[in-house]
């Protein structure tokens, strides 16, 4: 056996051990959880699909992929089952997309895949049933096509397969996220605007991007007959920070008689606001929102006004509320929402109760799933702040890591690979209804991919990559 059979053959085992890892243990974390984690928006959704009454207050798309993989098999199992097939495909093939651009040994990779995959908070949310996890997901695959991108001066994009992979990628981050619309946006204005040379190609993504969009949002939607009325809109992010003004008794002499009124609909003034930056949720319990889905430019307009009569009390709620994307250390006292462990309890709402037995958790492998969460709950409370938890951490090693590449490498154009990961921290930093990990998930998983082996190239072999 010659030399380059050999290499050929040791390649081929690597690139299948990269997809390999990830599935393996995915399984087993499927076993340990099964059928899958459920909260009260997994119930809620599972809830849609199962009276085929859905609407678009999450993604009904996420819905209708749920509605779809439970023709084979109505469980929780097929669709927690089908993440950890998706995850693994998108890990193997990030893993051998930086393998074969970076040059580094491939027990590098290995090991890194074997740590991605058992991390606790990435193996339990991939068995959640969220929305997040196939949205997390894909954006790791739009930088990991963007790493290609960069590295091959935007030959990778030329190549038809690849033009359409890239098109149903931005199009489905836009349909599976609300706030996913910035992310493939700007990635794709960027492109265009540093890869002149592939105009055609981009071009030909986006109208993909854009017919794939057309077609869902239209003939598909009708054809489940999605309720396009209950959804959440641009204004129900800004209905929090209106009630940081009212819960302090802010003066209201700015608004008109029809914002009062328009107010009282949603929640009587005469009352006390409930108010809390780092959770929206404890105003949305209580408070009637069919005004602010039909009606969000009052809402945005209203806040727009109490800003401008006061903009410290503005820039005191988005800072606290944004405080998990950019603050390292957990602030004692403050709930962050991690990973779950145990399913929400169908029986607390009534029309759920008759989905308890197909939704209860019953794991095929109990020892595994009581070790993980021993050992998850030791560290949460060993961990006073909760360092290992918090994005912050993994955004900024990330962005550390990218500079260093950056520098070393003297090629600007790497400062791309930051766009995803940028532009889903500042649209959170605004949007996000509470602190919890899966808004974030996008950037720990980018992170943990790509962190290690950038600062590994800058420090030995920066040439490897100085296109």
């Amino acid at each position: 056996m010659n030399a380059l059979s050999l290499r050929t053959k040791t390649d081929f085992f690597l690139r299948t051990l990269f997809f390999l890892i990830p599935l393996l243990i995915g399984m087993v974390y499927w076993l340990s959880f099964y059928p899958g984690v459920m909260s009260f928006d997994s119930i809620s959704q599972w809830h849609q699909l199962s009276t085929l009454h859905i609407n678009n207050w999450h993604p009904a798309i996420s819905t209708i992929l749920m509605w779809l993989l439970t023709r084979l098999w109505y469980s929780p199992a097929v669709v927690s089952l089908f993440q950890v097939i998706f995850a693994a495909i998108i890990i193997g093939y990030g893993l051998t997309s930086l393998y074969s651009g970076t040059r580094l040994p491939g027990f590098i990779f290995i090991v890194l895949g074997i740590l991605i995959s058992a991390d606790p908070l990435v193996a339990i949310i991939n068995v959640t049933l969220w929305k997040d996890v196939i949205y997390g997901f894909l954006v790791l695959l739009l930088s990991t096509f963007l790493f290609n991108i960069i590295r091959t001066k935007g030959e990778w994009i030329a190549k038809p397969v690849n033009f359409v992979l890239f098109g149903v990628t931005l199009a489905f981050i836009f349909l599976f996220r609300v706030n996913g619309f910035p992310v493939a946006i700007v990635s794709l204005i960027c492109l265009l605007f540093l890869y002149t040379k592939y105009i055609k190609p981009f071009s030909f993504a986006a109208l993909i991007t854009i017919a794939i969009i057309l077609v869902v949002v239209g003939p598909l939607y009708s054809i489940f007959k999605v309720d396009r009325s209950y959804r959440q809109t641009y204004g129900i992010p800004f209905l929090n920070p209106v009630a940081a003004y009212i819960s302090t008794n802010q003066d209201l002499g700015s608004l008109s008689l029809s914002d009062r009124e328009y107010l009282d609909s949603i929640y009587p003034l005469d009352n006390p606001w409930p108010y809390s930056c780092y959770d929206a949720t404890i105003f949305f319990y209580e408070s009637n929102l069919i005004p602010v889905v039909q009606n969000p430019l009052s809402t945005v307009k209203i806040f727009t006004k109490l800003a401008t009569h006061d903009p410290s009390n503005a820039f005191r709620h988005f800072l606290c509320l944004s405080s998990f994307i950019w603050q390292p250390n957990q602030p004692l006292g403050v709930y962050l929402e991690t990973i779950l462990f145990e399913n929400y309890n169908p029986e607390w709402m009534t029309d759920w109760s008759v989905y308890k037995d197909s939704l209860t958790q019953s794991s095929i492998l109990p020892q595994i799933h009581n070790l993980v969460q021993r050992a998850v709950k030791a560290e949460v409370h060993r961990d006073t702040y909760m360092l290992f938890w918090r994005h912050a951490l993994y955004l900024f090693a990330f962005l550390v890591g990218l500079i260093l590449l950056v520098i070393r490498t003297r090629n600007a154009r790497w400062l791309l690979l930051a766009v995803p990961i940028v532009s889903q921290s500042i649209i959170v930093m605004f949007t996000a209804q509470l602190q919890a990990v899966r808004y974030q998930y996008p950037v720990y998983l980018i992170s943990l991919l790509f962190t290690l082996p950038m600062i590994i190239v800058a420090l030995k072999n920066p040439k490897q990559l100085s296109n």
